[in-house]
């Protein structure tokens, strides 16, 4: 049986946002948690009402990381944003830490919440939550979908390919710093997402978030989504959908930007590209994502 449970804050009055604090004071976030499974209860917020957009938070991060486009996007639409699975607030689960079942537990959370033609908005794998839920439902009650600065597949096979990695080398490199100094390893991570130095404040907050997610699970989900391939699902969307695709400029290696368009033209012709920032630009440049983002569901809507 599904079940939800409420717990309502006066006020969100402070967040930290790369080294200012902005107020939040006149808002009401709701914290609230639904069970979806038996294993299973996932910790979300939301605010506003309309067309509900669903924000998911990429590689082990929260609900945190959206508070820029929670009070952005809850003026003219039902805004969501939730951790998945062994992720920030949401139940911590031994089993079915992967891709896969994010879609699934996404397909069930938007069931236990009764929501219909919702635009799913996610960073970086994140977009792996909404293509996994691409590959098991369709579009099945989607209207949209913005991908933030992620490849449907990592491994780059050959040159020119759009892609994260390129050799086993790179993959264990990023395992052993986990396991052996998980605190270093997130803090080059964290500061790897956006353009400028991180203050110690900012970061240390970015990586508390992170270390949210157990390492066992990070490094699950790590393994899954660099061998993943959703290459078959963001052509089937193509054109089915509207699909805006945010990219990093430069990125993470010389060339993604350009691999990025060269590919989305090549396999989804129908999405709408923007390149500027790094991984992390929702967060950076709220301003220019949210504006970006308007502009694309002017079209949609």
């Amino acid at each position: 049986m599904i079940t939800t449970r409420r717990y309502e804050h006066l006020a969100r009055c402070a967040s930290l946002v790369l080294g200012t604090v902005v107020a939040f004071c006149g808002n009401a976030w709701a914290d609230e948690y639904v069970r979806v499974s038996p294993d299973l209860e996932l910790y979300y917020q939301e605010a506003g009402s309309g067309t509900p957009i669903i924000f998911i938070p990429g590689w082990a991060g929260t609900t945190e990381m959206w508070q820029h486009q929670m009070s952005h996007f809850s003026k003219g639409h039902r805004a969501i944003s939730y951790d998945p699975r062994s992720q920030g607030r949401s139940s911590k689960t031994l089993e079915n830490n992967h891709y896969t079942q994010h879609g699934a537990d996404l397909k069930a959370f938007m069931d236990a919440l009764k929501l219909r033609d919702v635009i799913l908005v996610g960073q970086s794998w994140g977009c792996l939550d909404a293509y996994a839920y691409f590959r098991a439902y369709g579009t099945q009650n989607v209207k949209a979908f913005v991908c933030i600065d992620s490849t449907p597949k990592a491994i780059i096979e050959k040159d020119g390919e759009w892609g994260s990695i390129r050799s086993a080398i790179e993959m264990k490199a990023f395992h052993d710093g986990m396991t052996r100094d998980r605190l270093k390893t997130t803090r080059d991570f964290v500061q790897s997402l956006v353009t400028r130095p991180l203050a110690d404040a900012e970061q240390s907050w970015f990586v508390d978030q992170l270390l949210k997610t157990p390492t066992s699970v990070a490094l699950l989900l790590d393994y899954d989504g660099n061998l993943a391939d959703y290459t078959a699902e963001a052509r089937m969307i193509d054109g089915k959908i509207p699909v805006l695709n945010v990219v990093a400029d430069p990125g993470w290696y010389k060339g993604w930007t350009a691999s990025a368009k060269a590919w989305l033209k090549s396999n989804a012709p129908h999405s709408e590209v923007v390149a500027f920032g790094l991984h992390l630009m929702n967060w950076e440049f709220p301003e220019k994502f949210n504006a970006a983002v308007e502009a694309f569901l002017g079209t949609v809507e």
